[in-house]
């Protein structure tokens, strides 16, 4: 298992992995949803554009990804 996950557990208030669960699960999952979307914001896709529409559709997936994984986990 990755740090990062072990982590964001801890941050969401388990004393180790998997002792998550209840609230503490719901914010682990939150922290982790930010984590992903942080990914996405911070990639560097923009040198796959080689026009400035290339770059609006670029940013257009960015942002249909973004909504696409909210709609599926956030309430």
């Amino acid at each position: 298992m990755k740090n990062k996950i072990k982590e964001i557990a801890l941050q969401a208030g388990g004393s180790h992995y998997p002792d998550v669960g209840g609230e503490t699960l719901q914010k682990f999952a939150d922290l982790l949803l930010a984590e992903v979307f942080d990914a996405i914001n911070t990639s560097n896709l923009q040198h796959l554009a080689y026009t400035t529409y290339d770059l609006g559709v670029v940013n257009s997936i960015r942002e249909m990804t973004i909504n696409a994984i909210n709609e599926r986990f956030k309430e």
